[in-house]
């Protein structure tokens, strides 16, 4: 005696087209994550230099004047990128810990034109100070819009972000 069985299931051709749309929503997904990646890292850029630009405010406020920087920096035009730990020791007291914890680094990777490379106009957070310590100016890029600021270039001074 035979017997009849019900088979039910899928045909792979149905599996198949089930597999592409999930390809498809994920792809549509991984895009999306990535663009929120970047405003991220230049929202945490912008955050990164005001926090450096409070800092250097209190560091006025009790000394007279701005950090110098190292050695290395001899005027106005020859900065330092931040991501050196002694980027703040010349002044008369340590600008790290005692002003802000750590010297922030820019977030990797860079974002539209700024750039992997180093020093003004890169992805790093570039310092320059004048001889005396009246000024400073720190350069950085973002990728995108943040805030009031475009992407490209910017700096931060004594008169404020620009």
């Amino acid at each position: 005696m035979k017997q009849k069985f019900n088979q039910s299931g899928f045909t792979l051709l149905e599996l198949l087209v089930v597999i592409a749309i999930i390809g498809l929503l994920a792809s549509v997904v991984t895009l999306a994550l990535q663009s929120a990646r970047a405003k991220a890292r230049d929202t945490k850029r912008a955050a990164d230099v005001r926090q450096l630009v409070t800092s250097m405010e209190q560091y006025r406020i009790t000394h007279g004047q701005y950090p110098t920087g190292t050695g290395s920096m001899a005027s106005v035009g020859s900065g330092v990128a931040l991501d050196d730990p002694t980027a703040m020791d010349g002044g008369p007291e340590p600008f790290v810990p005692n002003y802000i914890p750590l010297i922030p680094t820019s977030p990797k990777p860079a974002d539209g034109d700024c750039g992997a490379t180093t020093g003004i106009g890169g992805n790093d957070y570039w310092y320059e100070s004048s001889d005396d310590g009246t000024a400073y100016t720190i350069t950085y890029c973002i990728g995108k819009d943040v805030g009031s600021l475009g992407p490209g270039v910017h700096s931060a001074t004594p008169g404020g972000i620009q």
